[in-house]
Formats: C-alpha cells, sequence, structure tokens
C-alpha cells in the first residue's frame, strides 16, 4: 500500500481525522481536523513511525544524522522513527527535542537528547502543516542555536496559506531555505475520500464535500 493511502487508512482508524467545525491554532475555523493525539497505543505509533521513516529515507536519504521532535507531539514522533530506522532499516539516527520553558537545575537547557554538533543534519518531524507558526517557531529556534537543518517532514499538509498568499509550505521554503515534504496532503484527503466507500463508510459526502470547498477557497493556495 502507498505510504499516502495507509497514513490516511491509519487517521480514519484512530479518529485523528475528523470532520465537522474546528478552531485551529492558526485561528481558522475549518469543516475538517486532525488531532494526532489520538495516536495513542504502541501499534498505532509505531505504525505512524514505519510510514515516517519509509519517508524520510525515500526524501532525504543519507543526508539524515538526526531527528528534531518539537514539543509535545513531535516527541514521541522523534523518538519512535529514530527506533523504527534503527530497528527495520539498520540506520542510527540520533533524536532530539526541545523543553518549552528552560531548564535550570540539573543538566540545564532546552534541549534533550541528542546536543547538536556541527557535523549533525537535521529533519524536524511534525505531524500537520497549517499555517506554518509551529514549524516557523521550530526553525527559529533552530537557527538561532545553528543547527543544519536538512529538511523537514509533516505528516499531513493542509496546503493553506501562511502569512502571505503563498503557501505556509512555500513561505517556510523560500524563508529558511529547506525543503518541506509530506506524507499526506488535503488533496489527497478529498481525492480519496469523496463519494468514494473507505473502511466501510463515506467520509466526504456532498454536503461535506461543498463545506471543505468553501473554506478551501479562502484559507488554500
Amino acid at each position: 500500500m502507498a505510504p499516502a493511502l495507509d497514513f490516511l487508512n491509519l487517521l480514519l482508524e484512530s479518529e485523528v481525522l475528523r470532520f465537522g467545525s474546528f478552531l485551529t491554532k492558526s485561528g481558522r475555523m475549518s469543516p475538517y481536523f486532525f488531532n494526532t493525539g489520538n495516536i495513542d497505543s504502541g501499534f498505532r505509533l509505531g505504525r505512524a513511525a514505519d510510514i515516517y521513516a519509509q519517508t524520510i529515507l525515500a526524501e532525504f536519504g543519507s543526508q539524515v544524522t538526526n531527528l528534531f521532535g518539537p514539543a509535545y507531539k513531535g516527541i514521541p514522533l522523534a523518538a519512535v522513527i529514530s527506533d523504527r530506522l534503527a530497528q527495520r532499516r539498520n540506520r542510527d539516527v540520533t533524536f532530539t527535542y526541545n523543553r518549552k520553558e528552560k531548564k535550570d537545575h540539573g543538566e540545564g537547557g532546552q534541549m534533550v537528547g541528542h546536543q547538536y554538533q556541527a557535523h549533525d543534519q537535521v529533519v524536524i518531524v511534525e505531524d500537520v502543516l497549517t499555517g506554518g507558526t509551529s514549524l516557523r517557531e521550530t526553525m527559529l529556534l533552530l537557527t538561532s542555536m545553528k543547527v543544519n537543518v536538512v529538511g523537514a517532514l509533516v505528516g499531513v499538509d493542509r496546503q493553506e496559506k501562511g502569512i502571505s498568499n503563498l503557501s505556509a509550505r512555500a513561505e517556510i521554503e523560500r524563508d529558511f531555505q529547506i525543503p518541506v515534504r509530506s506524507i499526506l496532503s488535503m488533496d489527497q484527503v478529498v481525492s480519496t475520500l469523496y463519494n468514494q466507500t473507505v473502511l466501510g463508510k463515506i467520509w466526504i459526502d456532498d454536503q461535506a464535500y461543498s463545506s471543505i470547498l468553501e473554506y478551501r477557497k479562502q484559507f488554500s493556495v
């Protein structure tokens, strides 16, 4: 099964992808929402990590030596993807994540896990790209530390505008000179689910499709 379709099935089975009316982090009222917090078991997380690992190797290959998982949802992703790369693909890739607040005791600092060195080549792993706020914050953090970021991989690209009329993905690529890749795009979600029976039901009927089109006319690129 293609990674995008396998990932979409996982999101549906885990109730990560839902349809209705939802307020996103970027302040937009959306007819669909991705709550990756519902990937809440070892089996589900391992399955997601396998798909991420496969895509990371396909997109970045030998470039990647470290995975950065932004707090909070990126933390388990980075850890388990690193495990899958080691156990199933014989690639020993380190992982790092950040604290929301710097620790002022013990080892101190904001970064946990592998401590960055000049030769590290880092891929950021995120769950969903909407307006680009989270990924931009991550890039500003890493570039301030002079970390060599070679790319970013998100689970789902909602294909929405960032702070301009460009897509959030295009803005990040332009502003930070890195490739941003995704496992699944919103175009793929809609084309796969609209009036199609998937996992025994129709997820996007005509009414839902109309709401999605209206939303995407306003916010998508």
